[in-house]
């Protein structure tokens, strides 16, 4: 049987867990995604609390690791994975999002910009990195973004093969780097259990961020592909809620988990038959 869960980036500031979790749940979503200034903003023990107390799951954490920079910056990401492991133990959480060096600003290193030596040590740092994690049950998802050694799928197929760890995934954030879809698809869709799942006027990528059903691309035809393709569970995450600024994330809420559930059920139905 397949299994879509569906998650929430969380961008409030200053709200107490319990009381914004409610309402997520409210607007039917399954759990949340954390980066680390809301997850230290409380703390994973009080986080643990509200997600059991609302029924809530944390569906992925989101470190910040840079294997780019040689062993003084493969050193922090070290004492960032234990800690947020150690965070994942006590929220009950299964998957960390991994980027290989900084996904913005300084420091960015593309897949074919990346020299055989920052090659070699995200290969190796991951797989050192994967069978640790590995000791609680943990996966290490890939997010495949623009300026990553993660940013098209040739690439991120090559560190996949090279690290060769199952507990190594991807978070397919479409659109890839001059990349189709539909080859995106068929590509990572088996290694795929995580999406970043947004939308926007104009297409893929197109305009403005927008609400999921509003957007001018249409989600049914990759999520039904993927699951098609033998991946039996597939998490659906809302991010950037507020839409660079554009509404209340809030009001995201409330109407991607109506689209997302529809969806979902949508889906459920066509696989059953």
């Amino acid at each position: 049987m397949r299994r879509i869960e569906l998650g929430f980036c969380w961008p409030f500031s200053g709200l107490e867990p319990k009381e914004g979790l409610e309402r997520l749940r409210d607007y039917g979503f399954d759990g949340i995604e954390l980066w680390p200034d809301y997850l230290n903003e409380r703390g994973a023990v009080a986080w643990a609390a509200a997600l059991k107390a609302t029924g809530m799951r944390a569906l992925q954490l989101c470190p910040y690791f840079n294997f780019m920079g040689g062993e003084p910056t493969i050193a922090r990401s070290r004492e960032i994975l234990a800690k947020f492991l150690t965070d994942a133990r006590t929220m009950d959480c299964s998957r960390l999002r991994v980027f290989t060096g900084p996904p913005w600003g300084d420091g960015v290193v593309g897949a074919h910009e990346a020299t055989p030596q920052q090659w070699e040590d995200a290969i190796q740092s991951l797989r050192e990195f994967c069978d640790v994690a590995a000791r609680q049950n943990v996966e290490l998802c890939l997010e495949c973004h623009e300026g990553s050694l993660m940013e098209d799928s040739p690439s991120t197929l090559r560190l996949l093969r090279e690290v060769n760890r199952p507990n190594l995934t991807t978070n397919l954030q479409l659109p890839l780097v001059k990349e189709d879809w539909k080859f995106s698809i068929d590509s990572l869709a088996q290694t795929t259990t995580h999406i970043h799942i947004h939308n926007w006027t104009a297409g893929l990528n197109k305009g403005d961020m927008t609400f999921l059903e509003e957007g001018a691309f249409d989600w049914k035809p990759v999520v039904r592909s993927i699951l098609g393709k033998g991946r039996e569970s597939l998490t659906l995450s809302v991010e950037h809620a507020d839409h660079g600024q554009q509404h209340d994330p809030w009001e995201t809420a409330r109407r991607d988990g109506l689209y997302l559930n529809r969806l979902r059920l949508s889906l459920a139905e066509e696989f059953s038959q």
